[in-house]
């Protein structure tokens, strides 16, 4: 006997099941990995297999919570969380389509609308936005499940400003949500407990260690998470755009190098996957239930079968192996609508000549996924055990660049990078961004000269373009006849 389905109607929450008994016992338990934390336990009967459980328990919403069926003292296997959400979302209009992949991390607002930038990503952090009671100025009160939550309104406004203006032109915006270890302001210990991985904390003041996982090991931390991902939701997905619009949110960071970009302490990839797959299970519930087609993505780096540290099994993984964990306790806890946001790094970062990378292979062993062998992630999304209810997985790349060095040759050779990935991407349809790192030069980025623009040799000061800045406002860009610049050549 199984549980083959979860799904949270309008008033009640609806478990489908092979139980031919009557007689059966459902719990509710809050998602959290670390805390057995019982909800509610009713004794009910299945008809024709079904069970039928009211959707509010003691106050919660049944949709974000992990139910349990016994069944003559047996605990059911198969599902455990919620796959179907037969209700209304607030919102439900189509997913916005462009014309184009070109993305850029924007600097410069003007500058990248003059481009012809079609996307772009925006970093958005937990404890820069959400405050303990009386901790800011200008509160925003926001309810959700049933508890009330404090948000900044003044540091919002920099997002809303931010967010409005891009997309208002045209662009579609995807939120980065982070964990940093230094917020923007000082908040109380509370919140931190709260917020930040347990497992985290002894490692703050390491200085490679930038992020914390979301805590999704208690259920206050659950808690905050959902509400953090709900209220983004209903801020930037409004209809009338009232705070600029963001139709998609990657969670964390790279976290197949999770000891640097979202931390939980040592963990196996199954343990840490567990607790990832959670996090991102929840931000499809919370955002989904606000605006019906909100996209959520994994984040990752270039190492497929590689890691950042082979020998560091409990620190770093390949990006295969997690996806395939992804794939597999999703599957069989309870399926949702996950995508993939990859950063297919040359090589070296050093050295944008991706396609002399020789760790970079055609084929699913290989150690590194770059955009020499590009087709390797598409290839691997299609596979059946991948799919999502038949469909492929969408794609987009949110971070990558190629380096220069001060050079001419360089300049021209970052600029020829470009412009052969770009390439790639357009023959890969499942690619829906293409967002290039950076816009300008950063003198504190590991020494890397990633951007558009040239700054100083020796200081942040930014010069002047560099020959990608043309190559990159050409593509895409139409002349007077509707052809695309680039079909010229």
């Amino acid at each position: 006997m199984k549980v083959l389905n979860i799904t949270a109607e309008e008033e009640r929450m609806l478990l489908k099941t092979t139980c031919t008994e009557e007689s059966l016992i459902v719990r509710a338990y809050s998602p959290a990995t670390c805390e057995q934390v019982l909800i509610g336990e009713f004794p009910l009967t299945a008809e024709n297999g079904v069970i039928s459980v009211p959707r509010t328990i003691d106050g919660r919403d049944g949709l974000f919570l992990r139910w349990e069926v016994e069944c003559d003292g047996q605990i059911l296997a198969g599902k455990k969380y919620t796959e179907d959400l037969c209700f209304s979302a607030e919102y439900g209009y189509d997913y916005p389509q462009s014309d184009s992949i070109k993305g850029l991390q924007v600097t410069m607002i003007q500058d990248a609308i003059d481009l012809g930038v079609r996307h772009a990503a925006q970093n958005i952090c937990i404890g820069d936005i959400m405050r303990p009671a009386g901790f800011c100025a200008n509160p925003i009160l926001f309810t959700h499940d049933g508890v009330e939550y404090t948000f900044d309104g003044d540091y919002l406004e920099k997002y809303d400003k931010r967010i409005r203006e891009l997309s208002d032109n045209g662009i579609i915006v995807t939120l980065i949500l982070l964990n940093s270890k230094h917020w923007a302001t000082d908040t109380s210990p509370e919140l931190y407990e709260a917020l930040f991985h347990p497992g985290f904390t002894p490692y703050m003041n390491e200085p490679d260690v930038h992020l914390s996982a979301f805590n999704m090991t208690t259920d206050i931390g659950i808690r905050y998470y959902c509400a953090f991902v709900a209220f983004l939701a209903h801020r930037y997905t409004r209809p009338d755009e009232k705070y600029g619009r963001a139709v998609g949110m990657i969670i964390s960071n790279e976290i197949n190098s999770q000891w640097i970009w979202g931390n939980a302490g040592h963990k196996t990839v199954e343990e840490y996957m567990i607790e990832y797959t959670t996090a991102m299970r929840l931000a499809w519930q919370a955002a989904c239930s606000v605006y019906s087609n909100t996209r959520i993505y994994i984040s990752l780096d270039h190492f497929w079968t590689g890691a950042q540290n082979l020998t560091e099994t409990t620190k770093y993984y390949g990006s295969r192996p997690v996806l395939e964990t992804l794939s597999r306790i999703a599957g069989s806890e309870g399926d949702f609508s996950w995508h993939v946001a990859y950063h297919p790094y040359p090589q070296n970062l050093a050295l944008p000549d991706f396609w002399n990378d020789t760790t970079a292979e055609d084929n699913n062993d290989t150690y590194r996924i770059t955009f020499k062998n590009l087709r390797v992630l598409a290839n691997f999304l299609y596979r059946e055990e991948n799919l999502y209810r038949g469909v492929r997985r969408r794609i987009i790349l949110s971070e990558q660049g190629f380096n220069s060095h001060f050079t001419p040759e360089s300049e021209i050779l970052q600029a020829c990078a470009y412009g052969r990935a770009y390439r790639i991407c357009m023959e890969i349809p499942e690619i829906d961004s293409f967002i290039l790192h950076a816009h300008t030069d950063n003198w504190q980025e590991f020494g890397l000269n990633l951007g558009l623009w040239r700054r100083e040799k020796d200081g942040p000061k930014i010069e002047a373009p560099k020959p990608i800045y043309y190559v990159f406002k050409a593509i895409d860009q139409k002349d007077e006849s509707g052809k695309f610049h680039w079909e010229r050549y």
